[in-house]
């Protein structure tokens, strides 16, 4: 685990000025990796600075686990590929810098197509140095698994910024009239720029009233950006010109064939392949234990599972968050367990973990926590770094390719409908109760659906739906929020699938963060089988809609392919859960710290309305009330996460 850093100064800097900002920003990421630290400091010309306090415009850093005897190479640039460690983040050649964050999982197929000899001896940024030199960013696309960089091609005067597929790992920039940076982190840009401090208040708007936290990877801030999953960023230096382009799209079946019988077995067999061949590849990377997060849950269950059959040597770990209330998931949890006799480590969490552990939470995110769950898995962090491991397995993005929320059914009736299918869909509707669903409950979806559509404007569906929560807002900020529009395109879906590629290309890479910075908080390298290979992704994907819910399961083609492998309770368990957590029960313990930090913590956007808040508390904060209970939870988080930017 790397953390990457890169700035340029639009007009000369002193070098100690520059050197000095590099530090710190190497400082907030030194968790991702504190044991060295490599950086550099160039001129205009981007010649490497000699003199004391001669000017500077380039900075370029980089903190790493393993990076030793790397210095030299990156102060004369004239050498070809550093390959002096097989682990180092550093590669050169002829003056052009790579620093790569992350791993590759087809580095073998690489080296083959570059005739790179003996691929165990060659680090991966010399094999990714070698595709840009021949490729590229066309060769971005080819870069499979979990990873980030940044290029300087000194030839051009370029740099280059660039995140994976799927958005495993972090890449953020801004461009102001000053400077232009790369970071691995957001807070490490806030905390260098005060021009690129501005909060986007429709955006805290939209997260305190309807809870929109995976909508986007981020646009809390308005002028430090997420670089978005499959693409890149470029900057021309002499023209201060800035490039944003997508390199890679992924392609989904957008047929309307029906499920055959005969077909099944196919896609769920080639799908039992890819699955194998992710968790394979994602776990021969490291040696050691790893740990694997464990639900009970279909997606953390088919991993576990998974790796005790294609490892049967190999020592698991899995880690399954528990409450002090009824135990939580433990029970699902041990029967995973049990079946792959891997060991087992439950992680309690209580309310006063939530209270404890959310000011620290909130800091290491880019973005306010959304809400306790995110608590629990920063515990499992933690109690994981104790144990001694380094490398956490997640089952992040099974929901979003398989089909696993409850609210994808909905517009799976309807494409049935649409069809001309109508014993399938009454066959269906009729078995929604696998889901954990009732035939009402879908009806009473699609009725919310269509009178939100038809009958309300979003102010008009706050002001009905979120009435308090409405309330305890800002006017000023509030109204200003409802005359601009979402930034973020949604999607025509007429298709299960078509909601799929919205959940896993646009709302996913947010998601992915979640894990990835809990983990990195940690010095935890976070590896997500689910969502870091693209040839598991575009298989899924090229399976057809009515294969992925089906006789009433969401996640059926999962299912199916994990039939004798994951036991038999697992496969046919309905409800859907990630880590768990009592929240209300939560929420109702924490109340009054909440409220006395509502009441203590600065706001500086002014967006809550605290007077109002305050003089409702005791008659609207409510067991009876949860939408309000989790509204005064996010209010809570925010304040945390604004104030601790404050600190940096």
């Amino acid at each position: 685990m790397n953390g990457l850093i890169a700035l340029y100064t639009k007009k000369d800097f002193p070098s100690s000025s520059l050197k000095f900002l590099l530090d710190k920003g190497l400082a907030t990421l030194s968790h991702r990796g504190d044991k060295e630290r490599t950086s550099f400091l160039r001129n205009q010309a981007l010649q490497n600075i000699e003199q004391p306090e001669a000017p500077a415009r380039l900075a370029m850093g980089t903190c790493s686990q393993q990076i030793n005897a790397l210095q030299k190479g990156l102060t004369d640039a004239t050498g070809s590929f550093l390959q002096s460690n097989k682990t180092s983040n550093i590669a050169s050649d002829k003056g052009n810098i790579l620093f790569f964050e992350g791993r590759l999982l087809n580095k073998k197929e690489l080296c083959q197509s570059q005739s790179i000899a003996n691929s165990d001896n060659v680090t991966d940024a010399a094999v990714v140095l070698s595709m840009i030199k021949q490729h590229n960013v066309k060769c971005f696309n080819l870069l499979k698994g979990f990873w980030s960089l940044i290029f300087l091609d000194t030839e051009h005067k370029t740099l280059y910024g660039a995140r994976d597929h799927f958005g495993n790992r972090p890449m953020w920039f801004c461009n102001t009239g000053n400077h232009f940076a790369l970071a691995s982190e957001c807070r490490t840009i806030y905390s260098l720029f005060e021009d690129t401090r501005s909060i986007n208040r429709n955006t805290v708007i939209d997260y305190l009233l309807w809870g929109n936290i995976g909508i986007s990877d981020q646009y809390f801030f308005k002028d430090i950006h997420s670089i978005e999953p499959s693409h890149y960023v470029k900057y021309e230096m002499e023209t201060d010109r800035l490039i944003v382009e997508r390199y890679y799209t992924l392609p989904y079946n957008q047929s309307k064939s029906p499920y055959k019988k005969t077909s099944e077995k196919h896609f769920f067999l080639s799908l039992r392949d890819h699955l194998t061949d992710s968790i394979h590849k994602n776990l021969s990377l490291f040696e050691g234990t790893p740990a694997i997060g464990v639900s009970g849950g279909m997606d953390s269950s088919s991993l576990l599972c998974m790796a005790g059959k294609t490892n049967p040597g190999r020592t698991l770990v899995a880690y399954t968050a528990t409450d002090n209330y009824d135990g939580g998931e433990a029970c699902w949890a041990e029967k995973v367990v049990r079946h792959t006799g891997a060991e087992w480590i439950k992680v309690v969490c209580t309310a006063d973990d939530v209270i404890e552990k959310s000011d620290t939470a909130n800091r290491v995110h880019s973005s306010p926590v959304y809400n306790p769950s995110t608590i629990t898995q920063y515990r499992v962090m933690e109690e994981i770094k104790k144990q001694g491991q380094v490398v956490f397995i997640d089952g992040q993005g099974g929901d979003e390719m398989f089909g696993g929320y409850p609210a994808y059914y909905p517009l799976f009736l309807q494409s049935l409908r649409q069809n001309g299918e109508w014993r399938n869909w009454w066959k269906e509707l009729m078995q929604v109760g696998n889901t954990g669903l009732k035939p009402t409950d879908i009806m009473a979806r699609r009725m919310k659906l269509y009178a939100k559509g038809i009958y309300y404007s979003p102010q008009k569906l706050a002001q009905k739906k979120r009435k308090y929560e409405y309330e305890s807002l800002m006017p000023e900020v509030r109204d200003s929020y409802f005359n601009h529009p979402s930034p973020v395109p949604i999607l025509n879906k007429t298709l299960l699938n078509d909601a799929l590629f919205e959940s896993y290309t646009v709302f996913l890479g947010n998601i992915l963060r979640w894990g990835e910075h809990s983990a990195a908080s940690q010095g935890i390298e976070c590896v997500m089988p689910l969502s870091d290979y693209p040839d598991l992704t575009e298989y899924a994907f090229s399976i057809p809609s009515s294969y992925k819910i089906h006789d009433g399961w969401n996640k059926y083609l999962l299912r199916k392919a994990m039939e004798g492998i994951v036991p038999d309770e697992i496969l046919r368990r309905r409800q859907k859960m990630g880590f768990y957590y009592p929240e209300q029960k939560w929420l109702n313990s924490i109340s009054v710290p909440m409220f006395d930090t509502l009441q203590q913590t600065e706001d500086p956007e002014e967006c809550i309305s605290k007077k109002y808040i305050l003089a409702n508390m005791n008659r609207l904060f409510t067991s009876a009330n949860p939408l309000y209970q989790r509204f005064i939870f996010r209010c809570y988080s925010y304040l945390l996460w604004r104030n601790g930017l404050l600190a940096l």
